[in-house]
């Protein structure tokens, strides 16, 4: 297990210690905290994954480990850094204005702009996973794959990206319209 790997826990550890204190002694500022530390994670996992150029995943379907390495990994780090930036943006966001995070999110499905934005985003993550899949195909040891799971993971890839280039489009078509 690599540093941020064990950083990992330690963060798992830390923040649900701080949830934990914020319900048990009504400390309600500790829960942004906790979701700055789960988002500094992610960006450190995801910085670390994109200068290694390699991520082992755990996949639950076939109880196997899936070994990305080169591009792959990468698309999948910079997924994870977004990802950490997002969650640190709205925990610091809503630790300096409580509830303005929260009342942000729920205003975004009021309007067609919003669910626009919301779209581009999901279309955008949905896009990076399908590059993932269309490009790895099963990341599996290759004695546990086969021409045909790699053909269903590379299916599902092209699928994943189809459908994010439609929602990317109709997220732009609902921002600007």
């Amino acid at each position: 297990m690599n540093f941020v790997g064990k950083l990992g826990i330690f963060a798992f550890v830390i923040a649900g210690g701080m949830v934990f204190a914020a319900e048990k002694f009504n400390m309600p500022q500790l829960i942004p905290l906790a979701m700055g530390l789960f988002g500094l994670f992610g960006i450190a996992l995801g910085i670390e994954t994109i200068a290694s150029g390699k991520i082992e995943m755990f996949n639950r379907l076939y109880s196997r480990r899936e070994n990305f390495t080169g591009l792959p990994a990468r698309l999948f780090g910079v997924m994870i850094l977004l990802f950490g930036a997002l969650v640190l943006f709205y925990a610091f966001y809503e630790w300096t204005s409580p509830g303005a995070a929260g009342k942000f999110l729920a205003g975004l499905v009021g309007s067609s702009r919003g669910w626009g934005a919301l779209l581009i985003m999901f279309g955008f993550f949905t896009l990076l996973f399908g590059l993932i899949r269309l490009i790895a195909g099963s990341a599996h040891r290759p004695e546990e794959r086969s021409e045909w799971t790699d053909f269903g993971y590379r299916a599902r890839g092209l699928v994943n990206l189809i459908v994010g280039l439609i929602a990317l489009a109709v997220g732009v078509w609902l921002t600007f319209k």
